[in-house]
């Protein structure tokens, strides 16, 4: 059987390994560090990357830019009619038809 003292003296003995395994850990310094941070580096690349895509959805488009803005216009119309032609049923919101609506 274990006695009391016993039992105390292993908690003493595990309580100073334990503070000393802490006062010897390094602690980090948090300030200001010198290497450029990683949100800088997505920033950039997400900047680029949409140049890019810019630049070859022009490239690769198969419509002049006289014939790619009447289709938009023709878009933009298309949209406002069918938001027009919704029942509102009273009420100043309007809903979009689910799909087995639109069918």
């Amino acid at each position: 059987m274990i006695s009391t003292k016993d039992l105390r003296d292993m908690f003493d003995e595990a309580t100073k390994k334990a503070s000393n395994a802490i006062g010897d850990a390094k602690i980090p310094e948090f300030g200001r560090r010198d290497e450029t941070p990683g949100l800088l580096y997505f920033s950039l690349g997400l900047v680029f990357g949409a140049l890019i895509g810019l630049v070859a959805a022009f490239v690769m488009t198969p419509y002049s830019g006289e014939q790619a803005r009447e289709k938009i216009v023709e878009q933009v119309d298309k949209v406002k009619r069918s938001r027009e032609e919704m029942p509102t049923n009273g009420s100043t919101y309007t809903t979009v038809p689910s799909a087995y609506e639109r069918s």
